[in-house]
């Protein structure tokens, strides 16, 4: 199963005299004349798409091979940064927004505004993540964006009218409370403790922010962020939710194919997931999330970025170049794994669930608010979940927890 991009953040930690003196990337020509570039991602759902644009671009650039490193979610940052600092990092290799920063910053990455890529066609939201001093330094990919995964079966025997656009928190909550039945271990909502397709998604949608001042200070200390904070726990605390205790070791995803919710907040990258079981296809559809001050929803974009010490910048640069196509992108989108980020190539993504209303997601993009990614951003939402989760045991209040947060996580803004 595919994993929620922006998990599992720990800051890269790169020793500059390494990875600035790196020779390059781990790109090795089995013959003079012949050019090998690396190409490491996580998704293997994806791998196999990129594979075939592989071929496709190969007969188009003779003497060009691009060899993949396909490495797990979990495992992949890791392994990626001791490449760099072993200096044999890949050629071209995935970043989401989270991430890059980091990378940025501590020089790993090559500028690629000499790529010719259609940038007009790509989100500006999506640019700007992966930009810093004028310059550019990945091309975005794809996008994910939330929205509310639910069980008509459900819905239907509890006699409650279908999510849609017209629905507010207060229908929302209702909802959940008609749904459940605690008894038989079934509940209205997914809630788990969780940033992205959790909380993030309510403050955002009360107008708060979880950091504020260009990224420099915490936003938790202000109202707006604490009540959207409160609002995501209030589900849990009404009995509305999966008791946290019991959403250990599984996601809400699994919870809703297993019959076990009603409803569930998870990213479009799911979508290949939930449709492609039988019991999602013939029970689960999708939403927008409901309406708070504001419509509102986090949203992640992969990029495609190339290391600052390849040895084969050309050929990395045609690669990625390549890869950001209209072609190559409707052909990813009619893979079903993901969006593409190029506008207009979504619309095979959506006709490869026709029966769904995926549009939902491509929609989003109108009110997406990009995952945060501003310096020590990450360290920050890191200690947000031991945090927070002193709210949902009862420990402490959500406004006592949120202000412990936004001390702690200042500290770690100001180094």
């Amino acid at each position: 199963m595919m994993k929620k991009r922006g998990w599992l953040l720990i800051i890269p930690v790169f020793v500059l005299s390494i990875v600035l003196g790196a020779c390059g990337g781990s790109g090795d020509a089995s013959n003079s004349d012949e050019k090998v570039i690396t190409y490491a991602l996580w998704d293997k759902e994806q791998a196999s798409v990129y594979q075939q644009l592989a071929k496709d671009f190969e007969k188009e650039n003779k003497g060009i091979k691009v060899k993949f490193e396909i490495t797990p979610f979990a495992q992949y940052f890791t392994k990626l940064e001791t490449a760099i600092t072993g200096k044999n990092a890949p050629d071209v290799f995935w970043v989401n927004i989270p991430r890059a920063p980091d990378y940025i910053n501590n020089g790993v990455l090559m500028p690629v505004d000499d790529v010719k890529f259609d940038k007009d066609k790509i989100p500006e939201q999506y640019l700007k993540a992966y930009s810093s001093d004028g310059k550019l330094y990945g091309v975005p990919k794809d996008f994910d964006t939330n929205a509310l995964f639910y069980n008509k079966t459900m819905f239907d025997e509890a006699g409650v009218s279908y999510p849609d656009d017209t629905w507010t928190w207060k229908t929302w909550q209702d909802a959940a409370k008609k749904l459940t039945k605690a008894d038989e271990n079934i509940y209205g909502l997914a809630a788990p403790l969780t940033w992205q397709g959790g909380y993030y998604e309510t403050i955002y949608q009360n107008e708060g922010s979880p950091f504020k001042d260009g990224g420099k200070k915490s936003g938790f200390s202000d109202q707006a962020t604490i009540d959207g904070v409160e609002f995501w726990y209030d589900f849990t605390k009404n009995g509305s939710a999966t008791p946290l205790k019991e959403m250990a070791g599984t996601t809400g995803s699994e919870l809703l194919l297993n019959g076990r919710v009603a409803m569930s907040v998870d990213g479009s990258y799911m979508v290949p997931v939930i449709f492609k079981e039988k019991y999602g296809k013939d029970n689960i559809d999708v939403a927008p999330l409901p309406k708070g001050k504001t419509r509102a929803t986090t949203s992640n974009s992969l990029a495609n970025v190339i290391s600052a010490n390849t040895k084969n910048a050309d050929a990395a640069k045609r690669w990625v170049a390549y890869l950001s196509t209209k072609e190559a992108s409707e052909k990813v989108a009619e893979s079903g794994v993901v969006i593409p980020a190029y506008q207009g190539a979504a619309d095979a993504w959506i006709n490869a669930y026709p029966d769904k209303n995926l549009k939902v997601f491509t929609e989003a993009v109108n009110y997406a608010i990009p995952l945060p990614n501003t310096k020590n951003s990450s360290a920050a939402i890191a200690i947000e979940g031991d945090v927070l989760g002193k709210a949902w045991t009862g420990e402490e209040s959500v406004q006592a927890a949120s202000n412990e947060l936004a001390k702690k996580a200042n500290a770690l803004l100001k180094k």
